[in-house]
């Protein structure tokens, strides 16, 4: 039987939180593998989250538990869920960091978690005392609907993105959008952000353009994305995750 593995995101940074969890996964079930996808979310970054989880998440082999913390709503009424697509399960808060799941992947079952069932859990660290253990569980045989009841797929929370919306902002400065549009490699184009417009070019690659200079590309998300060739066009703009952003052929 291949040994089960449990991804681990948050926004926590500190290693004290992610230890905890950590060691109350391991007192469960001390053969899982626990992986760390990243520490690093920007706090409380919903959007952030979900983009992250839907790139990453499905290179991981059949039956990974995925455990996404990223939790401002932690301790109020705000639902939690196991979520089994046809691959693998992912558990965390309904607060909109399964949008892209369940947008690109196929549901399979959906079960709102019984917090109250998790005796003695904090109200702020939901991540230690119920999510944790819930993964840990998991990973040993049990099933889902041990957990909460059946519910149906609609209840995921959802995120309300209009088209030309910044997804993501990677350590290179490389500022990820929602745009799809299609255009022709050395085509002249305007970015509008903030009042300000931006002459790019459309490239197929970062080294299409000199040093410095701006580009607009197709990412491997499949999505448009707005870099600069060995700087940083987030920095340059002063982009933030979920600010509006256009994308136009230059007039």
């Amino acid at each position: 039987m291949r040994t089960k593995i449990i991804t681990l995101t948050t926004d926590f940074v500190s290693d004290l939180y992610v230890g905890q969890m950590k060691g109350v996964i391991l007192s469960i079930n001390p053969e899982v593998k626990l992986i760390d996808l990243t520490h690093k979310i920007k706090s409380f970054n919903i959007l952030e989250t979900a983009f992250f989880i839907w790139q990453v998440c499905p290179s991981f082999p059949d039956e990974t538990i995925h455990l996404i913390v990223v939790d401002p709503g932690v301790g109020s009424d705000r639902t939690a869920l196991i979520i089994r697509t046809e691959r693998h399960l992912y558990i965390g808060p309904n607060n909109g960091i399964f949008h892209f799941i369940e947008e690109n992947q196929e549901v399979r079952e959906v079960v709102k978690i019984n917090t109250k069932a998790f005796k003695n859990s904090s109200a702020t660290f939901q991540g230690k005392d119920i999510f944790a253990p819930l993964a840990s569980l998991l990973s040993t045989g049990r099933k889902m609907e041990k957990f909460g009841e059946r519910v149906d797929k609609k209840i995921i929370e959802k995120l309300n993105l209009p088209e030309g919306c910044i997804l993501y902002i990677d350590d290179f400065g490389n500022i990820i959008t929602n745009i799809k549009k299609e255009f022709s490699p050395g085509e002249k184009l305007t970015v509008m952000y903030k009042g300000k417009k931006v002459k790019v070019t459309f490239a197929r690659t970062f080294s299409d353009v000199q040093e410095g200079s701006y580009l607009v590309l197709k990412g491997s998300s499949g999505y448009l994305e707005i870099d600069k060739n060995k700087a940083s066009a987030a920095k340059a703009l002063g982009a933030q995750v979920g600010d509006k952003i256009g994308i136009f052929k230059e007039s």
